[in-house]
């Protein structure tokens, strides 16, 4: 523990949970419950047939880039020429939704991915896709007409997390299936893409330390905007630093102005203990509504419930009650509070990502454990910051404690996308408030279930970073971030594989 006042504000506090994609992928796809037939950029749509030669082949090539060309299988009847696999989480242990898998029509090596935010559409990070699909909420693809022969590339990307295979040999009009735990995120921006984050530290959070957990190299962790690495730590009130010295101040040096933001994809907010202070919200603002994503943590609500936020959005984003507003307990027997996962629409029509987080922490064996509920997320260290109701058109709820908990209702987890007043299709902005923490506590102690989120007093990281398994609501926070960092998906649409050119 930091200091005493550290101690007595994690008995009163933390909690958490988890999965990205880039902070600069506006989705231009209508197709969706309600949504036109068409593809990402408006060409020939996700199920019309790709362009090819007068001998049965296909010939890509985009912007300056080197088209390939493969030969297609001679299949008859329903026979199809089919790749089918599950991607991975970075640590190769969690299945990862939304996973856009796809055979590129340009030679190797890949054109770099461009760091920052931007409101472009997803289409622009893609390699001239010839055969695509994405993953299911069990991670599982299936890309259909699939070029054959030998040493046939595969990209494995989700935003700006980028990983590009080989596969030794497609065999024609079957199936060919890779291998379980072969394909996965990368670890580091050595062997794929990462999208570039920032990351503020504080008293009674440890998103940095998540990160490592989910399998991202210790080597990736740099202090401030410089250096390499593509996790930049910035220290908030009483939060971890980097090995070797104190990382810069966020109020300083990430939230001043905007050229310092915009250099970062997708930016996290550990909870400090208290109400942020140096805080730019304009500069916030103008982050989240050029496509920036923002992941806020307990006490971060001081971003929304004052400044542009408050003021330039109509109705409310939430109902916002200030403090602590612990309604969890510590981690002792009966303090576990249960959560449902919302899977419909304030109009009662479905929400799809909802219904994918929902299924998604059934695979991952993070509901119906720790004493709750069959279906219910278990939370240690829960509040109750803001509430979420059909009133509060911008915002959507993914995730509130059941009927049984102190508090009906709670709202945990809720989400708007970013410029309000735009259609669905011109949003590419994404702000994730969540009202629990990583953990079971911040320092060196364990409380419950849940580890400490650092390995002693000290919170160098990350070095001190707790290593183990990730808990049930670590593992919802992973969903959470890889979804952030994705190419946004309007909320009530589903994700579609880019069009096939």
């Amino acid at each position: 523990m930091k200091t005493v006042l550290r101690v007595a504000f994690a008995v009163t506090l933390a909690l958490i949970g988890f999965a990205v994609g880039p902070a600069a992928c506006g989705s231009k796809n209508p197709n969706g419950p309600g949504g036109e037939d068409g593809g990402e950029d408006g060409g020939c749509g996700y199920n019309c047939s790709p362009a090819g030669g007068g001998d049965g082949s296909l010939s890509f090539g985009n912007d300056g880039s080197v088209p390939i060309t493969y030969p297609m299988g001679n299949c008859t009847g329903s026979a199809t020429t089919s790749i089918s696999g599950t991607v991975y989480d970075p640590a190769n242990v969690n299945p990862i939704y939304n996973v856009t898998v796809y055979v590129p029509g340009v030679t190797l090596p890949l054109p770099d991915l461009p760091d920052g935010v931007s409101c472009n559409s997803c289409a622009d990070l893609y390699s001239t896709p010839l055969a695509a699909a994405v993953t299911d909420a069990t991670g599982h693809f299936s890309i259909p007409n699939a070029p054959v022969g030998a040493k046939i590339p595969l990209v494995v990307q989700v935003g700006k997390w980028r990983m590009v295979y080989t596969i030794a040999n497609v065999a024609q009009c079957v199936d060919n299936p890779q291998p379980a735990h072969s394909l996965r995120l990368p670890k580091n921006h050595m062997e794929g893409s990462l999208p570039n984050f920032a990351i503020s530290t504080g008293a009674a959070d440890s998103l940095e330390c998540l990160l490592l957990r989910m399998g991202v190299d210790p080597g990736e962790y740099t202090g401030g905007s410089g250096g390499t690495g593509r996790l930049h730590i910035f220290t908030g009130y009483m939060g971890a630093v980097t090995q070797g010295g104190t990382s810069p101040d966020p109020g300083m040096t990430l939230w001043d102005q905007d050229m310092d933001i915009n250099q970062f994809d997708v930016v996290l907010l550990s909870c400090e203990g208290q109400e942020t202070v140096n805080m730019n919200q304009k500069v916030m603002w103008d982050y989240a509504n050029g496509g920036g994503r923002v992941f806020a943590s307990h006490f971060h609500y001081a971003w929304f419930d004052t400044g542009p936020f408050a003021t330039m959005i109509s109705p409310a984003l939430a109902t916002w009650t200030p403090g602590v507003q612990l309604i969890g307990g510590t981690g002792a027997s009966g303090d576990v509070v249960s959560a449902n996962i919302v899977t419909t629409l304030p109009n009662g029509m479905a929400f799809p990502e909802g219904a994918a987080l929902s299924k998604w922490l059934g695979v991952v064996g993070a509901t119906g454990v720790l004493g709750a509920p069959a279906g219910e997320l278990p939370i240690i260290y829960a509040c109750n910051n803001a509430e979420v109701t059909a009133t509060n058109s911008y915002s959507q709820s993914w995730a509130a404690t059941d009927k049984n908990a102190p508090v009906q209702s709670a709202t945990e987890y809720f989400s708007f996308d970013l410029p309000v007043g735009t259609s669905a299709e011109g949003k590419c902005g994404r702000v994730v408030y969540s009202d629990l923490h990583v953990s079971g506590g911040a320092g060196g102690t364990a409380r419950g279930s849940l580890p400490g989120d650092y390995a002693s007093s000290l919170e160098i990281v990350p070095s001190q970073c707790a290593t183990g398994v990730l808990s049930p609501q670590e593992k919802a926070l992973e969903f959470m971030i890889f979804d952030l960092s994705s190419c946004l998906i309007p909320i009530g649409m589903v994700g579609m594989p880019p069009t096939v050119q």
